[in-house]
């Protein structure tokens, strides 16, 4: 089974995004003020600084946006196997579900929001936004034991 991410997901993340490149550009654009202003080289050295760390973001932000979907990865299922295949631009990860350690399912309101997933070798995923989340915590869980599944009823990042 193939999941991909769900538009409603990318345009509020794309929303986020926006108003996180609004603010980091209003942030470098005051840092450019300032160092417009500035009469000695020891007041310019926050702007730069300031300048420095502002604009790296606000150019990942864009790339983010721009890609839409190509931004997220896709997930493909092999209950069969009992593999589950993480999948971006060149790179897959394959995880093979019996190596589940911790299988954390978070609800916002009476909704699956996200899963959260740990392995036995440490690494955490977390999946929120896939089409079809329900199918996905449905075939997780008959794979891992009971005892290593948690219902999250507060949802938190």
């Amino acid at each position: 089974m193939r999941l991909q991410i769900t538009t409603e997901h990318i345009k509020k993340q794309n929303r986020k995004s926006a108003f996180f490149a609004l603010f980091m550009t209003a942030l470098s654009v005051a840092c450019l003020r300032m160092l417009l202003d500035a009469k000695s080289l020891s007041d310019m050295a926050f702007p730069v600084i300031g300048l420095l760390l502002f604009a790296p973001p606000i150019r990942r932000t864009y790339k983010i946006i721009k890609e839409g979907a190509g931004a997220y990865p896709v997930l493909e299922l092999d209950e069969n196997a009992g593999k589950i295949a993480v999948s971006y631009k060149d790179v897959v990860v394959t995880v093979d579900i019996s190596q589940i350690k911790n299988l954390r399912l978070q609800f916002k309101s009476i909704a699956l929001a996200s899963i959260v997933v740990t392995t036995c070798s440490g690494e955490v995923m977390r999946f929120e936004g896939y089409e079809n989340l329900e199918v996905l915590a449905a075939a997780l869980e008959r794979f891992t034991p009971a005892d290593r599944i948690t219902n999250a009823k507060f949802y938190h990042r």
